[in-house]
């Protein structure tokens, strides 16, 4: 399983997804009042949930090392959750309220975790292409070994 590279690429995306549980999604500061609050993916149900279902379904996608069109599928629909995962993200940032203490003039800044799941996205991407090559080259070489075996 571990001797093919689009393997280790998901399991990359899989390591920065699981990564997030210990980041901040980002920080607030009121430069009036020097009050800083942070938000971090743990703390919110939702991201708890997107970050779970791309770890499970990555684990699903190696396990499956055998059957690359399957990984393919996997590794898609992976990509799909994990560009909603960021969509959540940057739609909770704009969209945030206030906590009590900090005031409009309170300045936002996202944290580099922020963009962990557009990486993973990227290392999926370039696992799929990898598989499907894999995947076709399979199927070519099984048709190859039907036709000579016929004759």
């Amino acid at each position: 399983m571990w001797k093919k590279p689009h393997n280790w690429l998901i399991a990359a995306a899989a390591l920065l997804v699981i990564v997030l549980l210990g980041m901040d999604v980002c920080h607030a500061f009121n430069p009036e009042t020097g009050i800083s609050y942070a938000v971090r993916f743990k703390d919110r149900l939702i991201y708890i949930i997107f970050i779970v279902l791309s770890f499970i379904l990555s684990d699903v996608t190696l396990v499956s090392a055998r059957q690359p069109f399957y990984q393919v599928f996997l590794s898609i629909t992976n990509a799909i959750v994990l560009l909603g995962f960021q969509g959540w993200i940057f739609v909770d940032f704009f969209t945030t309220k206030l906590p009590s203490g900090l005031k409009m003039s309170t300045v936002y800044s996202l944290s580099v975790g922020s963009i962990f799941p557009l990486l993973a996205i990227i290392l999926l991407v370039i696992a799929v292409r990898m598989a499907a090559n894999e995947g076709t080259a399979q199927r070519i070489a099984r048709a190859f070994e039907q036709k000579t075996g016929k004759k």
